[in-house]
């Protein structure tokens, strides 16, 4: 990891922090820990991870990069370059690992199931990209009045979901359509219709709306405020309790959701529920799990671990990788690292669930935006 970085900008922080409150920092904190986080900015890495934690294989070094995620293979990786400034676009790449290229795409995208294919938005319209032969396949046509917030595909690849806006639409209620495509014909048709939150009508696809059942039978999606179920064999739609998606094995045996501060761990077979936190309390999330990625097979997972908030203005973070046979963390050899600042992601698991690739990437921390103004594209 990038030590050197973490320690020398927490210092800074922790004293930008102290001298000037963070809702009006001064001048000069903000501009020492903009020209530090920007000085230190080192090549982005991607590391392949064995099950057991006992290697760590540099699989491709990038350019500074902000957000990225793996190819179901593990040969491309999807890549992002965050613009910091106001009108500063954020840029996003593609990188081969086998011919060691790096190229711009022409649109944010995300990988599909099981496949090294990407669904691309470009002009506000949505393509299959083939990233061997660089063709591109209209799946939706958007525009600028009726864009597409976010969009998913079955792990089956059977069905396209994606939630489009009409920004033209007076009734709120009926502004944000719910589609069902089927991928081998391209007919597509409407299932609901709803309002979301202004802060959900993003249309640069980095808020996720949409989470599909391992099955494919069931998808989760945000509407009105909740989380409803459409259910695919019934057509039936229902409301759940769920404030945030939860996360299924894929065997469909185990759930992980976040309730009340805590994560719990439900077994869906005995309906029994168990904390994740090491010592859970009441209003506090210290020491628990927030996010949990399930293997392809079994019930192994990594999980991003919360620790503790930290005085540079982040939160001291792990990845805890649980197994059958033994539980360990990464960083391998035991630390911990700060979410924004040193900004380790996990980006994936290979298809035969042997190992998981994770990401060192650069610095995303508030100090480096233009008025300490967090945004995510």
């Amino acid at each position: 990891m990038k030590k050197t970085k973490q320690l020398a900008l927490a210092a800074v922080l922790l004293a930008a922090s102290v001298c000037s409150p963070l809702a009006s920092p001064g001048t000069s904190a903000a501009s020492a820990a903009s020209t530090t986080t920007n000085a230190a900015a080192q090549p982005s890495k991607i590391y392949r991870i064995s099950l057991d934690g006992k290697k760590q294989t540099l699989i491709a070094q990038l350019p500074a990069v902000h957000r990225a995620s793996i190819s179901p293979s593990g040969r491309f990786v999807y890549a992002e370059k965050q613009g910091f400034k106001a009108g500063e676009p954020t840029i996003p790449y593609l990188y081969d690992s086998k011919t060691k290229q790096l190229r711009q795409l022409s649109g944010f995208a995300k990988w599909a199931q099981n496949k090294d294919e990407l669904l691309l938005m470009d002009q506000a319209s949505l393509y299959r990209y083939n990233p061997l032969t660089n063709q591109k396949t209209l799946l939706v046509k958007g525009t600028a009045d009726t864009p597409i917030l976010d969009y998913a595909l079955a792990p089956d690849g059977h069905y396209l979901t994606f939630i489009q806006s009409d920004r033209k639409e007076p009734n709120l209620q009926k502004r944000h359509k719910l589609y069902l495509q089927d991928m081998n014909t391209l007919k597509m048709k409407v299932n609901d219709q709803f309002s979301l939150p202004a802060e959900e009508e993003s249309s640069t696809q980095a808020v996720k709306l949409l989470y599909w059942i391992p099955t494919s039978k069931k998808v989760l999606y945000k509407a009105n405020g909740t989380i409803k179920e459409l259910d695919l064999p019934t057509g039936l739609k229902y409301t759940h309790s769920f404030k945030s998606f939860p996360s299924y094995s894929n065997d469909m045996k185990l759930r992980f959701d976040v309730k009340e501060w805590h994560g719990f761990m439900t077994d869906l077979q005995t309906g029994k529920s168990v904390p994740t936190a090491d010592n859970p309390h009441p209003v506090s999330m210290d020491r628990d799990l927030t996010k949990v990625f399930w293997s392809p097979t079994g019930h192994n997972y990594v999980a991003e671990k919360f620790l503790f908030t930290s005085n540079a203005q982040d939160a001291i973070e792990q990845l805890v990788v649980k197994t059958a046979n033994q539980t360990f963390t990464y960083p391998l050899d035991g630390s911990s690292y700060l979410d924004t600042i040193d900004n380790i992601q996990f980006l994936g698991w290979a298809a035969d669930g042997k190992s998981f690739f994770v990401g060192d990437l650069d610095s995303v921390h508030m100090s480096r935006f233009e008025g300490w103004q967090s945004r995510v594209r």
